[in-house]
C-alpha cells in the first residue's frame, strides 16, 4: 500500500518512496515543482527530471524508466541515463504547460531540457541520443545512440522549433541560440534528402523513395518540426523541405475501406503491409503542416486516413500494430496519443467538430475505455502507465516510464480542457461488435499431411500467433469458431502471396577437392555454384538508390571440408570505403553472411561481417558480439571491385564436423549507400527467410544458375468454404516480385447467426510441386459499431461502414 505525502507547491500526492531525491552536486540547483492544473499533473515528470551541469552549463535529463511499486529511477541498461527521445518530448510538455498556464517552473524546466537537446547535437547538425552519466558524457556508439538524422534528431528539432516560438518574446538571446541550433539541424536534414522525386516499387506499389529513413513515421515526425519552425520563422528553405517530406507522406497511402491495408499509411517503405501505432504521426503531421503551409491537399490526405483507419480503430478497438492480422497488445500510451493528436490537429485544421469529438473519445483510452477497463493515466500522481498486455487489470504494466507519462500529458494537454472534447474522456463502453480472428493452427486435419510452421516476423509482416499451415496437394483442414451476435461479416484470409517465376533458391556447396588457400585468389573456385545478386529483386532496401549491377552487386560461392566452411564473394563496386573496425564496419563496405547451422529455420547461429578495415581483414559475429574465433579472411582489389575469401571453422560455429547431405540455412548480403541487397531479396534477420545450403560431394550434373519459370496464378491456390456453403478460390501466385504475407477477402457479406461455425480450407492449386501458406482468417463486420455511455447519461454510437468508408456519429 502506498502512503501519500503532499509535496509543497505541487498540489498532488506522491508516494513516500518518491520523496527522497538523489543528492545533487553543489552547483546544481533544485528545481521548483510544476503546478497541477486539473487533469494535467506534471508531478511524475517533475520527479523523472533531474538537473545536472555538463561542461559548465546547467541542463536537465529525464530518467527513462520508473518501476512499480516504488517508482524510483531506472536507467536503460547499456545505453545510458537519459535520451533525446524523451528529453525533447518532455520539453514540449513543459513549453505547452508554460504557454497554457504561465507556469514559470515549467519554463525553467523546458530551458534546461532544451540545453540537453543542444548538447546532443554535433557540429554537423546530426544528433546523438543517450548520455552515459550525470556529467553528460555522450554515448557515441550505442545501438540507439550513434550520430544520425533519424528519430532522435527529428524530436530534437521539433523541441528546438517550439523553443524558438516560446522564448522568442521572453529571452531573445536564448531564442537566437535555439534558432542557430535548429537551423544547423535543418541543414543536416537537407543534406540527407538527396533523392527527392524518385520512387521505388514493392509488390506493385509505387513508393516515394525520399521517405526519411524509409519510414512514414519518422518522416512525419520531422515534418512536425519543420511546420512548427515555419509557423514562427517563415522561410524558403524550411518550406522546400516541408513540401518534400509532406508530399512523400501524403502519397504513401494504400488500400481503401474494405481492401487491405484499409487506407492507412504503412510505417515503413520496406513493407506495404505493416503499421505500428507507436510513432504513427502521419495524420497529425499532415494536418498540422497542411494548416501552416496552406496545403489543403495535405489536410484532405490526413482526413482520408483519419476516416478510413482511425474510424475503424475507434469502432473496433485500439491495436498495437497490423501486418497483416491486427495485434491488439501491448497497447501503449504513445500509440494512443498519436490517434488523439492526429484527430485534434485535424480539428484545428478543418474546424470540423467531428474530429474534436473523436479526439476526446480517443483519449478516453487513458480513463478506462480499453480492453482492461483500467485507467492508464493517474491524475493524482501524474503517472502514465507503461502498457496494456491483455483484457484484465492484471495485464496492466504499472511501471510509469518517461515515454508513457509524457505521451499521456501531450494527449491530455490537447483535449482535457476543451469544452467539447473533454465531455468524452469518461465515455464508458457498453457494446462493441469486434472482428474475429480465427487461427489456422487451431484447425483439425481432414485429409493429407500439411506442414506446421513456426515463425513470427518474416521481414515485412507477422504470422498471427507465430504459427501457420503449409498446404500441398491433398491437404485440407477445418477450424471451428463461435459468433456471439448476429451480423454480416466479410471473411479475409491471411496468407502468403507468391511470386510467379520465383527463382529456385536451393544452393549446393561441394566438398573442396584440396586444401583451400585463403589468399583472395579465386582460381580454385571455378567449379562451384555461383550465386549472383545483381537484379532488382535482390534489393531488399533502397531500390531507388541502387546504381545497377556494375555499381553494386556480387557473386558468392561456398565450399566445405571436415574442418571449415569456405566462402568467396566477388563484389562489383567502383570504390571500396571502410573506416570502421569490429562492430563499426556496418557503416561502410562489408559483406554479411548469415548462418543457421541446424537448417531448421528457427534461429540464426552466426551473423558475420567480412570487412577489410584500417586494421586489416576482420570478421565480426553479431550474434556472439565478438570477433569470430579461428576465421581466416583475405581481401584484394580486382578491376571494378574487390574479393573476399574466408574460412570459418565448424567448431567456431559450435557444430561437429559435417557430412555430405547436411543442410544449413544461409544468406549473403551487401550494403550499398542507403540500400541493402541479398540473395533471397528478403529480410535476413528472420531465420525462416534463409535459403537452404546443402553440402554435397560434388555439384549435381545438371546444376545451373537458377532460372525463372512463369506459372499460372491458380497453380498455387487456396479453397475456402464457410459452413458448407459455396467455396471460394484464392489464387496465391500473384506477386509481381517476391513472396509476402497479405490479407485478401474471399467471402463478402456473409450473414452469421450466434453459435458455432466452421471454415474448411484446402490446397486447390494445379501444381503438385508448390505449397500454399495459410496463417489465419479474419472476419470483420461489414458495418462495425461501438456504443458508449457518457457521464450525463447520453448514449453514443459510432458506426463504420466498410463498403462506403462512412463514419457516422449518433448521440441520444
Amino acid at each position: 500500500m502506498l502512503v501519500a505525502t503532499m509535496v509543497p507547491g505541487c498540489g498532488s500526492p506522491l508516494p513516500d518512496s518518491e520523496a527522497p531525491r538523489p543528492s545533487v552536486t553543489p552547483e546544481v540547483a533544485e528545481l521548483a515543482p510544476t503546478s497541477r492544473q486539473g487533469l494535467i499533473n506534471p508531478a511524475h515528470l517533475d520527479f523523472l527530471t533531474e538537473p545536472i551541469v555538463s561542461d559548465g552549463e546547467p541542463m536537465a535529463l529525464v530518467h527513462i524508466y520508473s518501476e512499480y511499486p516504488d517508482y524510483r529511477w531506472v536507467d536503460a541498461s547499456g545505453e545510458g541515463l537519459a535520451a533525446v527521445d524523451d528529453v525533447a518530448r518532455a520539453a514540449l510538455v513543459y513549453l505547452e504547460v508554460y504557454e497554457r498556464y504561465a507556469d514559470e517552473a515549467a519554463l525553467e524546466r523546458a530551458r534546461l531540457l532544451l540545453n540537453f537537446v543542444m548538447r546532443m547535437q554535433d557540429d554537423d547538425g546530426q544528433y546523438y541520443n543517450f548520455v552515459l552519466d550525470r556529467a553528460g558524457t555522450i554515448n557515441t556508439s550505442g545501438q540507439t545512440s550513434f550520430k544520425d538524422w533519424g528519430w532522435w534528431a527529428a524530436r530534437g528539432q521539433w523541441a528546438l522549433a517550439r523553443g524558438v516560438a516560446v522564448f522568442g518574446d521572453l529571452d531573445e538571446p536564448y531564442a537566437d541560440r535555439l534558432r542557430e541550433r535548429y537551423l544547423r539541424g535543418e541543414s543536416a536534414l537537407d543534406a540527407a534528402l538527396d533523392n527527392v522525386g524518385e520512387y521505388t516499387e514493392l509488390h506493385g506499389q509505387r513508393i516515394p523513395a525520399w521517405l526519411l529513413k524509409g519510414g512514414s513515421d519518422v518522416t512525419s515526425l520531422a515534418l512536425l518540426g519543420l511546420a512548427e519552425y515555419y509557423a514562427v520563422e517563415p522561410n524558403a528553405t524550411t518550406r522546400r523541405l516541408a513540401f518534400a517530406l509532406g508530399q512523400a507522406v501524403a502519397e504513401y497511402q494504400l488500400g481503401d475501406s474494405d481492401e487491405y491495408p484499409f487506407g492507412l499509411r504503412p510505417s515503413t517503405a520496406t513493407s506495404t503491409a505493416f503499421w505500428h501505432a507507436w510513432g504513427a504521426h502521419p495524420v497529425q503531421a499532415l494536418a498540422r503542416a497542411g494548416a501552416v503551409f496552406e496545403r489543403d491537399d495535405w489536410v484532405v490526405a490526413a482526413a482520408a486516413e483519419a476516416e478510413l483507419w482511425f474510424g475503424r480503430l475507434l469502432t473496433t478497438g485500439m491495436i498495437r500494430e497490423v501486418g497483416v492480422v491486427p495485434r491488439r497488445y501491448d497497447q501503449i500510451a504513445y500509440g494512443q496519443s498519436m490517434v488523439v493528436l492526429g484527430l485534434w490537429n485535424l480539428f484545428r485544421a478543418t474546424e470540423d467538430d467531428r474530429y474534436r469529438q473523436m479526439s476526446g473519445l480517443a483519449a478516453a483510452w487513458f480513463f478506462g475505455d480499453n480492453p482492461a477497463g483500467v485507467d492508464m493515466y493517474d491524475p493524482d500522481t501524474g503517472r502514465g502507465f507503461d502498457g496494456l498486455a491483455g483484457a484484465n487489470e492484471f495485464r496492466v504494466n504499472r511501471n510509469a516510464g518517461a515515454e508513457s507519462t509524457i505521451e499521456a500529458l501531450l494527449a491530455l494537454l490537447a483535449v482535457a480542457e476543451d469544452p467539447v472534447a473533454s465531455t468524452y474522456l469518461d465515455a464508458t463502453p457498453e457494446r462493441v461488435l469486434l472482428p474475429l480472428v480465427v487461427q489456422a493452427e487451431r484447425a483439425k486435419l481432414r485429409t493429407g499431411d500439411p506442414g506446421y510452421g513456426l515463425q513470427d516476423w518474416d521481414g515485412e509482416a507477422y504470422y498471427s500467433g507465430g504459427r501457420f499451415y503449409e498446404l500441398r496437394q491433398g491437404d485440407s483442414l477445418e477450424v471451428a469458431f463461435r459468433v456471439a451476435e448476429p451480423a454480416s461479416y466479410d471473411v479475409y484470409v491471411a496468407h502468403r502471396r507468391q511470386a510467379a517465376g520465383q527463382r529456385d533458391l536451393d544452393v549446393e556447396a561441394s566438398r573442396a577437392a584440396q586444401s583451400v588457400t585463403i589468399d583472395a585468389d579465386l582460381t580454385e573456385w571455378s567449379g562451384t555454384q555461383p550465386l549472383k545478386a545483381d537484379q532488382p529483386q535482390n534489393v531488399l532496401r533502397g531500390a531507388s538508390a541502387w546504381p545497377g549491377a556494375e555499381g553494386a552487386s556480387y557473386t558468392a560461392s561456398f565450399l566445405w571440408d571436415a574442418d571449415n566452411l569456405y566462402a568467396a564473394v566477388e563484389v562489383r563496386d567502383p570504390e571500396h570505403v571502410q573506416t570502421g573496425v569490429g562492430p563499426d564496419v556496418w557503416r561502410g563496405d562489408a559483406v554479411w553472411i548469415y548462418l543457421d547451422t541446424a537448417g531448421q529455420g528457427s534461429r540464426i547461429d552466426a551473423k558475420l561481417t567480412l570487412a577489410q578495415t584500417p586494421a586489416g581483414p576482420q570478421v565480426w559475429n553479431w550474434v556472439g558480439g565478438a570477433f569470430q574465433a579461428g576465421v581466416q579472411l583475405a581481401w584484394r582489389e580486382v578491376p571494378g571491385g574487390y574479393v573476399y575469401e574466408a574460412s570459418v571453422p565448424w567448431h567456431s560455429l559450435n557444430r561437429p564436423a559435417p557430412a555430405a547431405g547436411d543442410r544449413l540455412g544461409f544468406e549473403v548480403g551487401y550494403g550499398f549507400g542507403t540500400g541493402f541487397m541479398d540473395w533471397t531479396g528478403t529480410d535476413p534477420d528472420t531465420p525462416g527467410n534463409l535459403a537452404p545450403l546443402t553440402l554435397v560431394e560434388a555439384l549435381t550434373a545438371d546444376q545451373q544458375e537458377p532460372t525463372a519459370e512463369l506459372r499460372d496464378p491458380e497453380s498455387v491456390a487456396i479453397r475456402v468454404q464457410l459452413d458448407g456453403g459455396e467455396p471460394a478460390l484464392l489464387p496465391e501466385l500473384i506477386s509481381p516480385d517476391r513472396d509476402y504475407l497479405w490479407l485478401d477477402r474471399v467471402l463478402e457479406a456473409v450473414e452469421l447467426a450466434p453459435g458455432e461455425h466452421r471454415i474448411a480450407f484446402s490446397y486447390a492449386g494445379s501444381s503438385p510441386d508448390r505449397a500454399a501458406t495459410v496463417d489465419a482468417f479474419w472476419l470483420h463486420p461489414v458495418v462495425a459499431s461501438k456504443t458508449w455511455r457518457l457521464a450525463d447519461g447520453t448514449s453514443l454510437r459510432l458506426e463504420y461502414d466498410t463498403r462506403t468508408g462512412e463514419l457516422s456519429w449518433h448521440e441520444e
